[in-house]
């Protein structure tokens, strides 16, 4: 895997949601093989390296590899934009010097706030 750096920022193309993952293995764990396959997902590394994602007939079947140069412009507004997509504050400050654990982190905190004062009838709406 080269010159690969965890965490690994993955970004579900259908929601918008970006997921933080500290290993392969839990990676593998929480992806599908065929959304691999369909290009479902958008990923990066620590520094923002854009990640290829593939997969392999075997038991780890996750393959991922840099794909370029560092492009940190693009996770941070993967970043930026699900916290807009969820409608809270991002903190822009740890997305400038390059924080994105942080500021994931964050919004995520904030999300999970937010869902706890819905009512069970507003989080039933928000799956569908």
């Amino acid at each position: 895997m080269g010159d690969l750096q965890f965490p690994v920022f993955v970004k579900l193309k259908d929601c918008g949601d970006v997921r933080s993952f500290g290993s392969l293995d839990a990676m593998q764990n929480w992806m599908e093989p065929i959304d691999v396959e369909n290009g479902e997902y958008e990923a990066w590394d620590r520094v923002g390296v854009p990640l290829r994602l593939a997969v392999r007939q075997a038991a780890a079947w996750l393959i991922v590899e840099p794909s370029g140069a560092s492009q940190p412009d693009q996770l941070r507004v993967a970043i930026a934009e699900y916290a807009r997509v969820h409608n809270v504050q991002a903190d822009n400050s740890a997305l400038d010097r390059g924080d994105f654990s942080g500021a994931l982190q964050q919004i995520s905190a904030a999300i999970f706030e937010k869902r706890k004062g819905e009512s069970w009838w507003q989080r039933l709406k928000r799956r569908f």
